[in-house]
């Protein structure tokens, strides 16, 4: 894969995350199947397309409660619960 064509998926979940905290925390509606037009080169296009579908809720719902990183959220459990998973 080329580094336009990562560069592009990237944008997708940059863009996706972006647009998706920031319709939550306005109490708007976000209707994911609304994808923006990233570039009009097919190729490109769908790498944005691919990256904007693969957030997860899970990821979402992770930057709403101030989780950035797995290793965040990992760091708290272990805080939380008192164990460590490596």
């Amino acid at each position: 894969m080329g580094r336009n064509w990562e560069w592009s998926l990237k944008q997708g979940r940059i863009k996706r995350l972006k647009a998706e905290l920031e319709a939550r925390r306005n109490g708007e509606l976000f209707d994911a199947s609304q994808i923006p037009l990233h570039s009009y080169d097919g190729t490109m296009q769908s790498k944005f397309r691919r990256g904007w579908l693969s957030v997860s809720e899970t990821e979402i719902q992770c930057r709403l409660d101030g989780h950035n990183t797995y290793q965040q959220v990992r760091q708290r459990l272990t805080e939380r619960f008192g164990e460590r998973y490596d």
